[in-house]
C-alpha cells in the first residue's frame, strides 16, 4: 500500500490541516496515512491538533512513534468519523466503514491542557464562552477519539495520556476491536474514562487495556434520558441496545471501576463477557512492609515529551489520584441505582433489561470486587479472588436479581480489611460488616453459590438482607470464631455441604 505523510502538506497553516489533507488524499488514492515523529513544518516532534481529523470509509492511519496533542483551547477531538455529531451522521446511509488507527513504537494521543469545560460548569452556565456557544455535544468534543455511526473499526497499540474527558467514545458502532491501549490520567479533569461504548454499540472486542484512568477504565453506558447528547447521535433505524461485547485482559487502576455496565430508560445491555480483570497494585497492601512502598502514578511527562497539563478548573470537586492510594470502588460494576429520572422511577432499568453477563477471573483489592445494583438476570460470575484490603467479593445492592450463578470466590491468606472501611460506604453501597457476599436490601431469587473461602476477619459469609433466597455449597471459613455463616436474618439460605 502506498504511504502519504502529512509532511507533504507542510505549506498548510496548521498541523490538523496537514493531517486532514493527507487523509483526504489517501481517501482519493487508496493509500495509507503515516504520521511520522518529526513535523517538518515546525521542526518539532509534536503535532498540535486544532480541530479533529475527520475519517471516512477505508481510512488507514498509522501513528509512527509520534505524539499528537489537542491544542490548547481547542474544542474538538483528535480523530472523529466523517459525519460525527452532524445531522447527516444520524442517517444509516452516512455510515463509515473500515477505519483503522494504530500505533507503531511509542504512539501517543495527548489531551494536553484542558479547555476549562466540565459537565458541571456546562450545567450551571459557568463554562468558557467558547463551550457555551459550541455544539450541544460539548463534552464529547473533549474525547481524544469519537466514532459515531461506524462499522468494522480497529484502534490499537496507542498510549493515551491526560484525556480531557472520556478518551475513546463510540456511538452506534459495530464490529469493532480496541486493543493494546495504555492510559495515563492523573485526575486533573473529572470523568476521565478510558473507553466508552454508548447507545447502539454491538460486536465489540476490547482487550489488553492497562494504565491509570481517573474514572471507569471501560464503560458500557446506555442512558438516553431527555436532553442527553446520546439522543443527538442516534442513527435512524438502528436499535439503541448495547450487546455482544467481549472485554478481556484489563489490568488497570482507577478511583472508580475498571469495567462498568450501566443502563436505564428502557435501554438494554446483554450478551457481555468480561474476563481477566486485574486490579493493578505495585505491591499487595496487606503484606508486611507494604507501608514502606510509596504509591505512585506515572505522569504524562514520564511517557512522552511536551506532555504537561494542568487542572481543568480551580475547584477540585471530583475524586483524583492526589493523596489517594489508587483503590477503586469496584473492579466490575454492573447496574446503578441512579442515573434515571428520580421523579419517574419507572425510567429505571427493569428486570430483563440487563442479562446474560459473564464475569470471569477477577483479582481485586477494590472495596468490592464485583458490585451489582438495580437488576441483573441470567448471569454467571466465576473465580473472583480478593487480596489486600478488599471488603466484599460480590456485592448485591438494592434491586431485583434472578438466576445468577457464583462460583469460586475467595480471599488470600494475607487479606485483611482496614478499620477506616468500617461502615464507610453509605447510600447505595452501604454495609454493616465485612462479608464475602453482601445484600443491601436486595430482592434476589435463584442464586447459586459454589466454592467460597472467607478472609480471616470476614464477619459473615452472607451478610445484609432483603428478600434473598440462595443455595450454596463448598464453603471454607478460615476463622470460625469471627465469621458467621449468615449475617442477616432475612437471607433464606440452603447450605448443602461444607
Amino acid at each position: 500500500m502506498n504511504h502519504i505523510s502529512p509532511n507533504e502538506f507542510y505549506y498548510l497553516g496548521d498541523d490538523a490541516a496537514m493531517i486532514q489533507a493527507a487523509a483526504d488524499r489517501a481517501h482519493e488514492t487508496g493509500a495509507m496515512v503515516v504520521i511520522p515523529r518529526r513535523n517538518t513544518r515546525t521542526g518539532k516532534d509534536i503535532w498540535l491538533i486544532e480541530r479533529a481529523v475527520r475519517l471516512r470509509t477505508g481510512a488507514s492511519v498509522c501513528l509512527e512513534n509520534c505524539h499528537l496533542r489537542q491544542a490548547d483551547g481547542s474544542f474538538d477531538n483528535i480523530f472523529k468519523s466523517w459525519h460525527a455529531r452532524t445531522d447527516e451522521g444520524r442517517r444509516l446511509a452516512a455510515r463509515q466503514y473500515d477505519i483503522h488507527i494504530w500505533g507503531v513504537g511509542n504512539a501517543v494521543l495527548d489531551g494536553g491542557m484542558p479547555n476549562g469545560t466540565t459537565e458541571r460548569n456546562l450545567k450551571d452556565g459557568t463554562a468558557p464562552e467558547a463551550a457555551c456557544f459550541s455544539h450541544p455535544n460539548t463534552m464529547v468534543v473533549n474525547s481524544l477519539i469519537h466514532l459515531a455511526n461506524t462499522e468494522r473499526v480497529v484502534i490499537e497499540n496507542l498510549r493515551m495520556i491526560h484525556p480531557r474527558y472520556w478518551a475513546v467514545t463510540f456511538h452506534y458502532s459495530a464490529q469493532v476491536r480496541v486493543s493494546d491501549i495504555h492510559f495515563v490520567s492523573c485526575g486533573n479533569v473529572p470523568n476521565q474514562d478510558g473507553i466508552d461504548l454508548r447507545a447502539g454499540c454491538s460486536g465489540f472486542i476490547i482487550e489488553n487495556i492497562s494504565g491509570y484512568t481517573q474514572d471507569d477504565t471501560v464503560a458500557l453506558t446506555n442512558l438516553q434520558h431527555p436532553g442527553n447528547f446520546d439522543n443527538y447521535c442516534k442513527v435512524e433505524g438502528m436499535e439503541d441496545d448495547i450487546h455482544n461485547v467481549v472485554i478481556n485482559n484489563v489490568t488497570s487502576n482507577t478511583v472508580c471501576a475498571q469495567v462498568r455496565l450501566l443502563n436505564q430508560f428502557g435501554n438494554k445491555i446483554y450478551n457481555v463477557i468480561i474476563e481477566n480483570v486485574q486490579n493493578y497494585a505495585e505491591t499487595d497492601p496487606s503484606l508486611p512492609g507494604a507501608a514502606g512502598y510509596a504509591y505512585r502514578i506515572p505522569n504524562g511527562r514520564e511517557y512522552y515529551m511536551d506532555s504537561e497539563t494542568t487542572w481543568a478548573v480551580p475547584e477540585k470537586y471530583w475524586s483524583t489520584f492526589e493523596k489517594n492510594d489508587f483503590r477503586a470502588g469496584a473492579s466490575v460494576r454492573i447496574g446503578e441505582n441512579g442515573y434515571y429520572d428520580p421523579e419517574k422511577p419507572e425510567t429505571a432499568a427493569k428486570p430483563g433489561d440487563t442479562y446474560n453477563i459473564t464475569v470471569r477471573n477477577v483479582q481485586s483489592r477494590c472495596r468490592f470486587a464485583v458490585a451489582l445494583a438495580c437488576t441483573l438476570y441470567d448471569s454467571f460470575i466465576d473465580n473472583v479472588q480478593c487480596f489486600g484490603d478488599c471488603i466484599t467479593a460480590v456485592y448485591f445492592g438494592g434491586g431485583t436479581y434472578d438466576n445468577i450463578r457464583v462460583s469460586n470466590i475467595g480471599y488470600t491468606h494475607s487479606a485483611a480489611h482496614r478499620r477506616s472501611d468500617e461502615h464507610a460506604a453509605g447510600g447505595h453501597y452501604g454495609y454493616d460488616q465485612p462479608a464475602a457476599v453482601w445484600f443491601n436490601g436486595s430482592k434476589a431469587t435463584g442464586l447459586r453459590f459454589s466454592g467460597i473461602t472467607t478472609a480471616k476477619d470476614t464477619g459473615a459469609v452472607f451478610g445484609g438482607g432483603g428478600e434473598v433466597e440462595l443455595k450454596a455449597r463448598d464453603i471454607i471459613i478460615r476463622n470460625p470464631a469471627v465469621t458467621a455463616l449468615l449475617g442477616g436474618d432475612t437471607i433464606n439460605a440452603d447450605i448443602r455441604e461444607f
